[in-house]
């Protein structure tokens, strides 16, 4: 077994380092000597320059990858798409398992909104690919394998995960959802004002589709007295968003904030909404959820698990059924907020996903295939 300092070596790609990898990133440095490979966004640049970046970005990797893959017992990556072509070829010439954590973006497409990987023409083949010639796929949540999604754009039931999408698919996977330290996200008080906050990073007009701000808003207009407030909203893109959905006065739009001053939002929030139209397993809502928010969200993807039977899952994108469902969860029970917190620390617990994780990756790196 290839080693370093007497630990095995992980190769860890990803694209952007968000919240959760970088989550990962900590957790698989517990155990194993770490690697980490951050590909650049291509896409971001101007179309003419796309191609040009990509192929940069591609003979970074390639020599990367041949001065660390000698040594590695494993390759990990974060989301199955272009990132991950040229690892998992090589790792399969190398015969290195190489394991693909799903998130949602490779496992969901909504067309209307241009959201998923499976709708590029030239991302869509390097996705199957990754999937196709995993050693293990590791998604967020069951769902991201076969899922029927109803919410994102009725009447029309999208068919998604990777198992409509991948056809034929015969690559094993292990669902393992994403962990919560409960002691990052401190329980709030009991009593709270009748506000409801919902979270995202929020740059341009598909992102707020994708996340049901549109909904958001249209719940708020019903609710007059009630405090909503959209967390996340880039400086540079408020005005647009104020000039396309016309928000009412109990609408604040407020700018990003780093993930440690979201405890203080939390806490005096006393509804989370999750809208999205589309999902993986949302971070923000088991963290607000751990913080004591009653949550309501769209019954998409992860969604519904995170929330369970302590709080309210919405089947249909109707602001008159979403103001409702946020009107009876702004009255809770004296238990409620502690059973929102409790079923994420206990259910969805970062021990919970180190176990599960480090029992996987041991048994990849050991060569094992069976996973039933």
């Amino acid at each position: 077994m290839p080693e370093s300092d007497g630990r095995p070596r992980v190769l860890f790609i990803s694209q952007k380092r968000t919240s959760f990898i970088n989550d990962d990133l900590v957790l698989l440095s517990e155990r194993y000597d770490v690697r980490p490979f951050e590909f650049g966004d291509p896409t971001s640049d101007e179309p003419t320059r796309q191609a040009g970046a990509l192929a940069r970005w591609f003979a970074r990797q390639a020599a990367w990858l041949q001065k660390e893959l000698p040594r590695a017992a494993l390759i990990y990556g974060w989301f199955a798409d272009y990132h991950l072509t040229l690892p998992v070829w090589m790792g399969r010439r190398m015969q290195k398992p190489v394991a693909v954590a799903l998130g949602g973006f490779d496992a969901n497409v909504v067309p209307d909104l241009d959201y998923g990987v499976y709708g590029s023409a030239w991302r869509a083949p390097l996705a199957r690919y990754v999937i196709r010639n995993a050693s293990l796929l590791l998604p967020v949540s069951e769902k991201l394998i076969q899922h029927e999604n109803a919410f994102a754009a009725p009447p029309e039931v999208l068919k998604n995960g990777v198992a409509y999408h991948v056809p034929g698919l015969e690559t094993p996977y292990v669902a393992i959802p994403t962990g919560y330290d409960a002691h990052a996200w401190p329980m709030g008080p009991a009593e709270r004002p009748p506000v409801v906050t919902t979270v995202a990073y929020l740059g341009q007009e598909r992102s707020a589709r994708v996340k049901g701000i549109d909904l958001f808003i249209d719940a708020a207009r019903r609710l007059p007295e009630v405090t909503f407030q959209v967390v996340g909203v880039a400086p540079a893109f408020e005005p647009e968003l104020r000039a396309h959905y016309q928000p009412p006065e109990n609408v604040h739009l407020l700018p990003p904030r780093n993930r440690d001053a979201l405890a203080d939002v939390y806490a005096g929030t006393s509804v989370y909404a999750q809208l999205s139209r589309t999902e993986g397993l949302p971070n923000v809502l088991a963290e607000a959820m751990c913080c004591g928010c009653i949550p309501v969200g769209s019954a998409v993807s992860g969604i519904p698990d995170l929330i369970g039977d302590t709080g309210i899952v919405i089947d249909r994108p109707d602001p008159d059924v979403i103001a409702d469902a946020i009107h009876r969860a702004l009255t809770p029970g004296p238990d409620d907020r502690m059973r929102a917190r409790m079923r994420i620390a206990t259910q969805f617990s970062v021990e919970n996903r180190r176990r599960k994780l480090f029992e996987v990756l041991d048994r990849l790196i050991a060569g094992e295939e069976s996973w039933a």
